[in-house]
């Protein structure tokens, strides 16, 4: 979770435990008692070590005599909520509806900052690549498949790369050549549009090849939106970054992570060495 998503639970977290202290509960097994509840659902509640959902704010405004704080309670949550975004809840409806929840972040964007160590960015992707991580993002979440739709949904992204005065600086790791999405032909489909979209005029592409000595932990990957938003995607949720002094360190992370990378040339160099890689694979099948 990010620092702040987790400092506005922690703050929530103190405010429940002063309403039950004004209330009279001397103790967090006195409120579970009269709730009907579990203790340890208490503690880690006013530890700030669970999320609370909105029906556990109006029971615990409706017992503790704190109605009146309800509406900016609820207010709270929905931020934290926002912060920290499960994907399961995300992509209940399947994966189309994320994607097309990006594209206003996109087209505010001016400056874009991205970095992924092990597969490509979206914005990068065809459509036969793409669709293989849809695919597997149905498998593993168990939802409903609408690959076809999330695929063509982010293919649209690809707009914003000819629109307007965009800057679009993106970090990938070598194995991000390599990382195997539906088999050599896509892979190579996928390479060779790599190798067009280093003509794009405000595309800054560098590689981090994988014998590079690094000055920073390569760690997760993540997307800058100008200075105002850091996306952050983990296995089982995304969490959103807005507060100015972690985006000042993503945006430290990845000047460090430059010092790493080769541009140009020896990005050629590298993505022409993974086509022929997956030239020898597909004459080995």
């Amino acid at each position: 979770m990010s620092t702040q998503a987790q400092e506005a639970r922690e703050a929530l977290g103190a405010r429940l435990r002063g309403f039950r202290k004004d209330a009279g509960f001397a103790s967090g097994r006195a409120l579970a008692r009269a709730l009907g509840w579990q203790e340890s659902k208490v503690s880690r509640l006013e530890n700030g070590k669970q999320n609370a959902s909105e029906e556990d704010i109006r029971i615990w405004c409706t017992a503790t005599g704190q109605g009146g704080h309800l509406g900016d309670l609820i207010a709270t949550v929905r931020h934290i909520d926002e912060l920290w975004l499960e994907w399961r809840r995300q992509l209940q409806t399947g994966a189309e509806r994320r994607q097309r929840q990006a594209l206003p972040v996109y087209s505010k964007t001016k400056v874009f900052r991205i970095w992924h160590p092990t597969l490509m960015w979206g914005t990068l992707q065809t459509a036969e690549y793409a669709a293989e991580t849809f695919k597997q993002v149905v498998d593993f979440f168990e939802i409903p498949d609408d690959v076809e739709a999330a695929t063509a949904k982010r293919l649209e992204r690809q707009q914003y790369l000819y629109q307007g005065n965009r800057i679009f600086n993106v970090l990938l790791g070598e194995q991000a050549l390599y990382t195997n999405f539906g088999g050599a032909d896509v892979m190579k489909g996928q390479l060779d549009r790599l190798m067009s979209a280093l003509r794009l005029p405000r595309l800054s592409l560098g590689l981090i090849p994988r014998s590079a000595q690094v000055a920073i932990w390569p760690g997760n990957s993540f997307s800058m939106f100008d200075d105002k938003l850091v996306l952050v995607e983990t296995y089982s949720a995304e969490f959103s970054v807005t507060q100015p002094r972690e985006i000042e360190l993503y945006t430290k992370a990845f000047a460090l992570l430059q010092q790493s990378a080769v541009y140009g040339t020896a990005v050629r160099d590298l993505v022409f060495t993974a086509i022929q890689h997956f030239d020898r694979v597909s004459s080995e099948t």
